[in-house]
Parts: C-alpha cells; sequence; structure tokens
C-alpha cells in the first residue's frame, strides 16, 4: 500500500492509494478527499492500519466471511459517528456521502496483477 497525495486539475485533493490483495490483484485508487480533510497523511497511515488489521484478522479467523468484515466495518463507523455527533444529524450525512465517494473511487480504480519481489 502506498501514498502520496496530488492536486487534481480541479484543485480537489485525491489520495492516491495502492491496495494488493493476499491473491496478488492489485488496484490504484485515487480518493477523493474531503474539503475538510485536515491530514491527507493521517487518513493514509489509518486506511493501511485498518486494512493491515482486516489482514492479520482474517489470518487469524479464518471462518469470517466479507460480509462479517463489512458488518464490522459498518458498527465500528457507526460507532465513531455516535462519538462525534450525539444525535446523528451530522455524521449521518457525512458518512454517506463519504461512502460514496470511497465507493465510487474503488470501482473506478485499475486493477492489474501486482509484480512479486
Amino acid at each position: 500500500m502506498a501514498f502520496e497525495d496530488e492536486q487534481r486539475m480541479s484543485h480537489e485533493k485525491v489520495l492516491e492509494f495502492t491496495a494488493v490483495t493476499s491473491s496478488g490483484q492489485a488496484f490504484d485508487i485515487s480518493f477523493p478527499l474531503h474539503e475538510h480533510t485536515r491530514s491527507d497523511r493521517g487518513v493514509s497511515d489509518l486506511l493501511a492500519s485498518l486494512l493491515d488489521t482486516i489482514s492479520a484478522c482474517t489470518t487469524t479467523t479464518r471462518s469470517i466471511s466479507d460480509g462479517d468484515i463489512l458488518q464490522a466495518l459498518a458498527m465500528s463507523l457507526a460507532i465513531r459517528a455516535r462519538m462525534v455527533d450525539e444525535t446523528g444529524n451530522t455524521s449521518r450525512p457525512l458518512l454517506h456521502e463519504l461512502i460514496d465517494t470511497a465507493v465510487d473511487a474503488a470501482r473506478d480504480a485499475r486493477a492489474y496483477r501486482a509484480a512479486r519481489a
């Protein structure tokens, strides 16, 4: 997984992230960052840590499914949103916007076979 931030022609901040699956499939994803993002590096580091933790958990808990992983991530988003916004009036629309943007970016990512060293 790699980090590189850049400015798009529209001056939109983008997080360039390469994700590699355990089977060697790689995706170069250009994630548009929210306009109020404080730390591009912090977002990248947290994303890499989350993905590393998921990989570690799936290695030790083989019975966990992709649906289980998505469910746990959804629950963690809900908990984090509740911690920062008691009523949900602000966090719910923001979560939907962030998820839609991220899912669109991942869907549009170029997929290729990762080289092995």
